[in-house]
């Protein structure tokens, strides 16, 4: 079996077609869940992952095999654009539930990338912020919606999006950081 940094290398340096094809043999199925997952359209998770494919043969978007594996470069390029798809069909306003009751990480496209343990932990830590912090949670990395979008949708001003969301962030990071000195503490004595 090919290696896949060789596989794309080959795609990039030769044009090689056959290259291509094993590569999207072997990830087509995983980005088409995913892009699926995000778009809830068969028609949008076809395109996206076209487009996905087409960006690397025409090397319009580029692998660093120092930054990461190419498998998630992969899910991040389809990831992004599944979302891309998904603003520019306008379809956020209908996914969104005006009345917000929590966010379920099992619904979540990346659910299928974290073990359930890590996926039940993050769900259970943002049950703890508050009810404005998880709505902005939601929008912001879970329905791709900007910003500035988010100060849009809930009529309220860009500062106390960008306050609110850095503030869930410092929440959560700073519980991760306790349990990971925790786990380490355990692990030494």
């Amino acid at each position: 079996m090919v290696d896949e940094n060789d596989l794309y290398k080959m795609i990039v340096e030769t044009n090689d077609s056959k290259s291509l094809e094993i590569l999207y043999d072997r990830y087509e199925s995983l980005l088409f869940n995913l892009a699926y997952k995000i778009t809830q359209d068969v028609q949008s998770s076809e395109e996206v992952l076209q487009d996905v494919f087409m960006k690397i043969w025409k090397q319009k978007a580029i692998f660093n095999p120092e930054k990461g594996k190419l498998s998630t470069w992969l899910i991040t390029l389809c990831r992004n654009r599944a979302i891309d798809a998904i603003r520019k069909k306008k379809n956020i306003e209908s996914q969104f539930d005006e009345d917000f009751q929590g966010i379920q990480t099992n619904s979540l496209p990346e659910y299928d990338l974290l073990n359930k343990e890590t996926s039940e932990e993050i769900n259970k830590r943002i049950t703890f912020l508050n009810t404005d912090q998880q709505k902005i949670i939601s929008l912001f990395y879970y329905k791709g919606l900007s910003q500035q979008e988010i100060a849009n949708k809930l009529d309220i001003p860009l500062g106390t999006v960008k306050s609110r969301l850095r503030l869930s962030i410092q929440h959560l990071n700073s519980y991760f950081k306790k349990v990971l000195r925790k786990e380490s503490e355990e692990n030494e004595g």
